[in-house]
């Protein structure tokens, strides 16, 4: 493995273990029924595709709402809502800059219905 791609790997997995749960949905690390999956918010271009301000450790449920659509759709607003809420912030420009823009076009919106109540029930479990 080269140099670079070791210390992405790092990078990516550092993330992964500080993170308890899904962003979306709370669903927790260890607890069996899903598999938490490291999402990179606006893909894999740019500079530094997968530092930490561009990564976000969801479920497969809301990975697969995300990039399907269908019943747990999920918006990139709402990602970015997501990450906000997880790491108490979220580098809008940095992300326009992996993808060449001056602005994202879009900001964090409020996450959907079925995502504030999984996180109520998950906050129980």
């Amino acid at each position: 493995m080269s140099k670079k791609k070791d210390r992405v790997m790092r990078m990516m997995e550092a993330y992964a273990i500080q993170s308890t749960r899904c962003a979306v949905c709370w669903w927790r690390k260890y607890r069996p029924g899903r598999r938490l999956e490291l999402h990179h918010i606006v893909g894999r271009r740019g500079v530094e595709p997968h530092h930490h301000r561009n990564l976000l450790l969801v479920c497969n449920d809301c990975h697969n709402g995300y990039h399907s659509g269908g019943q747990k759709s999920l918006s990139l607003g709402q990602v970015l809502q997501a990450k906000l809420d997880e790491d108490g912030e979220v580098d809008l420009e940095f992300l326009a800059k992996l993808i060449g823009r001056v602005g994202l076009k879009e900001d964090p919106l409020p996450l959907p219905e079925w995502a504030l109540k999984e996180r109520e029930d998950n906050a129980k479990k």
